[in-house]
């Protein structure tokens, strides 16, 4: 999350690949759920460089940013365009881990905020791939006390694994 606001509603939910919680601002997650979807209902190069010309919470892989680049590029406005085939879902790029998703949810400098998470009971870790970034690491097993202790920040936390799968690109 971006600022110094805490956000006062998130989803969380497990991330299979990762066998942990992750933890995402409500009203962005769904932003990004809908994105992701309208990603994928694109067939056309054409579709996927208008739609990713009006998202913001996110962008469209493989689109070319320009006629020109999509000129360089071979391609055509009718080309066909596959969101699972382009480099940045292959190469895990795209969507975001929802795990790295959660190192956003507060700004750095609440201490606060990242005391709660790291604490012993809840256990959260930064984990560093050397190919897809860093991601917050949080066993399943203590969803109640990551619950507990968002419920002490004043954040209202409810669980929905659906909304998470989305997030991944299932």
């Amino acid at each position: 999350m971006t600022g110094d606001a805490r956000p006062s509603n998130v989803v969380y939910g497990v991330y299979p690949l990762h066998e942990s919680l992750c933890v995402i601002d409500r009203d962005r997650a769904r932003a990004l759920s809908d994105a992701i979807a309208r990603v994928k209902e694109c067939t056309t190069i054409g579709q996927a460089m208008d739609l990713n010309r009006e998202l913001s919470a996110t962008w469209v892989p493989g689109a070319p940013e320009s006629a020109e680049e999509m000129e360089d590029e071979d391609l055509t406005p009718e080309s066909p365009y596959s969101w699972d085939d382009t480099g940045a879902v292959q190469d895990g790029d795209w969507p975001p881990m929802p795990t790295a998703l959660t190192l956003e949810l507060f700004a750095e400098s609440d201490v606060e905020a990242w005391a709660a998470l790291e604490s012993p009971p809840v256990g959260a870790r930064r984990v560093t791939t050397t190919l897809n970034g860093d991601y917050l690491e949080i066993d399943p097993a203590r969803a109640q006390v990551l619950v507990d202790a968002l419920k002490g920040l004043g954040i209202d936390a409810v669980r929905d694994d659906a909304l998470i799968d989305t997030l991944s690109g299932e």
